[in-house]
């Protein structure tokens, strides 16, 4: 038998020879281009920035013109109700306190959600990353980082060992990498900035008064309260740590941990740093500010509550609210994270009431539980991912009814304990506070 060349002669060969090297080159082409996409594709993937597949996202303009649109609408409609006096109350001499309670709640979300999103963009151009739509995608939204090999098989004793090859997350922590933080961290930055504007606006034309009568002060004693609120909070943190790790709950396996091996840790500590700044504002000045004082405010007027008893109903309340902002968290629907939640917020009720209704201490205690629980002791702070940590520790996976698992010790048996000394320390710097609370009525 003859090969197909061997039964063509002369021009016929050389013809046919030409059209398959021209087609061969043309397939390695298109094989190259292919491979180039393909090649692009991963690392677009490995920076975060693959769109949620199920709907594309809105033009960015667009995108950007209709939530600014219904967030102007919003505070115009607050606006226009604020000078109208139409849910005046008689009896709280200013808008009733259910109108502007309904107005914080709305106007914060969408303000937070704008701004947020806003905010990432700037995360995502100082990261590097190009993105087609607006909002967060699916790996800007994710708790953990599933590429992350975590722990090494060699840092781990031989009882943990055994669970290394779990399917899951059998040692509970969320680990991203730090570029990653860094977008949360911008994110934070802009809720924050949404509930600050929400507050100034509700204080300033709602309640014809200022930040400071919320105990935002911004003076000596307020800094002064917030660092010793700081050192508080990391201490009762480390108290806590230092239980754990002793009964056997954590095991330790390395000092200086970077999940992401080519990042820097200072890089990556520095943006949990700003995110849990953000954090402890984004929530201390609606919750134990706007919300702790007005409710307390309006329960004297209304029921005529002695100032303290008003203040406690109004700590109960906000507490519930502080539940409330943890249900989406990783293990925050379990009851004994509810409960500890609750427990949190009343304490941090307390912080405002034996300081004097200022917001310093509650603000340092609130950073200091977060930075330090989660950046320097390595343990979950309500299931928030981390890119680094001073202290590296492993959860023992039968423990977690002990340790809290997931949402981490904040779900577990020894947050009340901490909560209980920080508040021991609380009175035995600032005393129990005596008479009446002026600074409510004022």
């Amino acid at each position: 038998l003859k090969s197909p060349f061997e039964r063509l002669n002369g021009e016929q060969a050389l013809s046919h020879w030409r059209r398959e090297m021209k087609r061969g080159s043309k397939e390695s082409k298109e094989s190259k281009e292919s491979k180039e996409k393909a090649d692009k594709a991963e690392k677009k993937k490995k920076k975060g920035g693959n769109a949620r597949p199920e709907r594309p996202g809105l033009p960015a303009l667009c995108f950007l013109v209709l939530r600014t649109m219904f967030l102007v609408v919003i505070f115009g409609i607050g606006y226009a109700i604020s000078i109208s006096n139409l849910f005046y109350s008689e009896v709280e001499k200013k808008m009733s306190i259910v109108p502007r309670l309904l107005f914080l709640l709305v106007a914060q979300s969408a303000a937070t959600e704008l701004f947020a999103i806003a905010m990432l963009q700037l995360g995502r151009r100082l990261c590097g990353d190009e993105v087609a739509t607006f909002e967060p995608t699916r790996s800007e939204l994710a708790v953990n980082d599933s590429s992350i090999v975590w722990p090494r098989a060699e840092l781990l004793s031989q009882e943990l060992g055994r669970f290394a090859s779990k399917a899951g997350q059998p040692f509970f922590l969320n680990h991203v990498r730090g570029r990653r933080r860094c977008k949360d961290a911008f994110m934070r930055l802009g809720m924050n900035m949404g509930s600050f504007i929400t507050t100034w606006f509700i204080v300033s034309w709602m309640d014809e008064s200022s930040l400071a009568s919320l105990g935002l002060t911004m003076d000596q004693p307020f800094f002064v309260d917030a660092g010793i609120g700081l050192v508080v909070g990391i201490s009762i943190v480390a108290f806590t740590f230092i239980v754990e790790l002793t009964v056997g709950w954590v095991s330790f396996l390395q000092l200086f941990e970077v999940f992401d091996q080519t990042e820097s840790f200072a890089r990556c500590f520095f943006w949990d740093v700003v995110f849990h700044l953000n954090v402890a504002l984004n929530e201390e000045l609606p919750l134990r500010g706007w919300m702790l004082h007005n409710l307390a405010q309006a329960c004297t007027a209304h029921l005529h509550l002695p100032p303290l008893y008003a203040f406690i109903f109004a700590m109960l309340v906000q507490s519930s609210f502080f539940v409330l902002l943890h249900l989406n968290s990783p293990g925050g629907a379990r009851l004994p994270s509810m409960i500890n939640i609750f427990v949190g917020g009343m304490a941090g009720g307390l912080n405002v009431l034996f300081t004097g209704g200022r917001l310093g201490f509650a603000l340092g205690w609130h950073f200091g539980w977060n930075i330090s629980m989660g950046n320097i002791f390595g343990l979950s702070t309500s299931g928030i991912p981390i890119s680094a940590t001073v202290v590296s520790v492993a959860p023992h996976p039968e423990k977690q009814a002990q340790h809290g698992g997931v949402f981490g010790p904040e779900g577990g048996l020894i947050s009340p304990i901490a909560y209980g000394l920080g508040i021991f320390l609380l009175v035995a710097i600032y005393g129990i506070p005596k008479g009446d609370i002026y600074w409510l009525t004022t």
